[in-house]
């Protein structure tokens, strides 16, 4: 008796380790099955709990991903809601575990909105009844002010993100609490030469007057400030062409000269010159003189056509468009390419931040995060009212 349950005992934990085996090394799945009258692909991304679904009826269509962590399970979706009310293809899924994890998507015309963008009354009727709860979807934080022209609205922001706001001596610092980091001793406006990268913030010496020799490198968690010096006199006519694994590369028009910085080892090292400009699109190429003289920047995305920006993260691309003062952000998965998702407005390019699962933005002198439960207001400075020059990084931890 004992010898045969010694070999059960074996024989369990043998059976066990070959499932935790199998299930370390499953990185995710592609199933495809039937909720009411609605064929679902199921793509499951392990690693970054990322799930992709393509729901399709004989008329209807829409997709869609969410990050959950479901333990790599298989066919989450449970229940399919669906209406069309004034124009649009209304749907809301039901997740394992009576979950909703994500706003009611109401499509029209190819374009998928989130219902917090539409607010329309008839839609928030219909839905209610399935337990849709509109709260989750508004903000409610309250406002801190941190200075004459800046104000915090705390509870919006994550744990994990440390944010840093420009200012005019040098930065603001926040994560639970705020703090300034000075850079200069007098005001400096404009900071053409600086940018965030990773967890840090790289500026040129704004100290000086018409050329410089160090740049200024603020650690954006804890505050630590040090300083890279270049052997070279680098001239104030010059413009970072961009970054590549946190290296960042600058062009001296003066000089003509390229320079990589190099925030790890701390140095500044000659790269190229006039007759040797490289040039990064995913690939080191080379370009003309002529090009870097006319501030070619580095380019990370592809273009697409009528869009005036495009960026391409994983698998999804966020697409902007020009309409009147600002521009509309969609994005659009690589994996259904027929279908847009309409996110928020912006006024401004240049601060846009990916990070996991959330969007940073800024629109007009308010900065937001976008998350799958719509826009949260995180800080507000009036001075963008006067100075469209000051930026924002924030580092995920």
């Amino acid at each position: 008796m004992k010898y045969l349950f010694k070999k059960l005992l074996i024989f369990i934990l043998i059976f066990t380790s070959l499932k935790l085996l199998m299930y370390a090394l499953n990185t995710g799945h592609k199933v495809t099955y039937t909720v009411g009258n609605f064929e679902i692909k199921e793509t499951l991304k392990a690693k970054e709990n990322e799930y992709f679904f393509i729901l399709e009826s004989e008329k209807e269509k829409i997709s869609f991903k969410i990050n959950h962590s479901y333990n790599k399970s298989e066919k989450v979706i449970k229940k399919i809601y669906h209406k069309k009310i004034e124009g649009y293809d209304c749907y809301l899924p039901i997740f394992k575990n009576k979950k909703i994890l994500t706003d009611i998507m109401c499509k029209k015309d190819d374009i998928v909105y989130y219902e917090a963008a539409l607010n329309n009354q008839n839609i928030l009727e219909y839905f209610k009844q399935f337990k849709y709860d509109k709260t989750k979807y508004e903000d409610k934080a309250s406002k801190i002010t941190v200075s004459s022209s800046v104000d915090l609205y705390k509870d919006n922001i994550s744990k994990n993100d440390y944010i840093a706001l420009e200012n005019y001596k040098g930065l603001t610092l926040f994560n639970g609490k705020h703090s300034t980091v000075k850079i200069f001793e007098n005001d400096i406006y404009k900071k053409p030469i600086s940018l965030f990268t990773d967890k840090y913030y790289l500026v040129a010496d704004y100290n000086e007057e018409y050329s410089f020799k160090n740049f200024y490198v603020v650690n954006i968690i804890n505050g630590e400030k040090k300083s890279i010096r270049s052997y070279d006199e680098i001239s104030f006519d010059s413009y970072i062409m961009g970054t590549v694994k946190n290296d960042v590369y600058l062009f001296d028009k003066e000089n003509q000269i390229e320079y990589k910085i190099s925030l790890k080892n701390e140095t500044v090292e000659q790269i190229g010159n006039k007759d040797n400009i490289k040039y990064y699109n995913g690939s080191w190429t080379a370009i003309s003189l002529n090009e870097a003289l006319n501030e070619k920047k580095f380019k990370t995305s592809e273009s697409i056509e009528d869009f005036d920006k495009t960026d391409k993260i994983d698998n999804t691309y966020y697409l902007y468009k020009k309409d009147g003062n600002e521009y509309k952000v969609y994005k659009m998965d690589q994996r259904d390419k027929t279908q847009k998702i309409y996110l928020f407005n912006t006024t401004d390019l240049n601060n846009i931040i990916y990070l996991k699962g959330k969007i940073i933005y800024r629109n007009n002198t308010e900065f937001y995060y976008f998350t799958s439960f719509g826009k949260r207001l995180i800080l507000k400075d009036t001075e963008l009212e006067f100075n469209n020059d000051i930026n924002l990084g924030v580092y995920e931890k």
